[in-house]
């Protein structure tokens, strides 16, 4: 795995497995957080050129962002990070919020897919719950496109941890 940082954001690109070298991406998390010391102290994770984890590298991954203990936003949330967020509630221990994630849809007119980038507050309401929401993107040609995943449980873990800690 490659990791790159730009003042307090610290990029990952790779496969997150039992190689990855976690010193390597701790040297670079408390560097980000460092530079990050005048605002909130917030580092922001880019894991959007991450194509996969397996369960070894998730449980390191999580075993060293608890030992950390940062406060952590992450951007760019693939697809796969953002299915482990619904299924592993410590992602979202300590200090968590997440920024932006991408999302598979798909254009019915031409039986083509695409995956967009949805910003959470902006794209993604924060709500309790997701039962009548509705995701909606345009292609890049101007076509509507339909979500290709249930919004119910694409979204679930924002209704179970982010609005909790953005609820007034």
């Amino acid at each position: 795995m490659h990791v790159s940082r730009e003042g307090r954001v610290v990029n990952l690109d790779g496969v997150l497995n039992e190689h990855v070298d976690l010193q390597m991406i701790e040297a670079a998390l408390t560097a980000a957080t460092q530079a990050a010391s005048t605002e909130s102290g917030e580092v922001m994770l880019d894991l959007s050129k991450v194509q996969r984890a397996n369960s070894s590298g998730l449980l390191q991954w999580l075993r060293m962002t608890k030992r950390l203990k940062l406060p952590l936003c992450y951007k760019n949330a693939p697809v796969w990070l953002v299915e482990q967020f619904n299924m592993i509630d410590e992602f979202f221990d300590g200090q968590v919020r997440v920024e932006s994630i991408f999302a598979h849809f798909y254009c019915p007119e031409t039986d083509s897919s695409e995956t967009h980038l949805l910003t959470l507050g902006k794209d993604v309401p924060i709500l309790e719950q997701y039962k009548n929401f509705h995701a909606s993107a345009t292609s890049s040609d101007g076509k509507t496109l339909e979500p290709d995943f249930d919004e119910r449980s694409y979204f679930h873990f924002i209704a179970r941890h982010l609005f909790k800690k953005t609820d007034p």
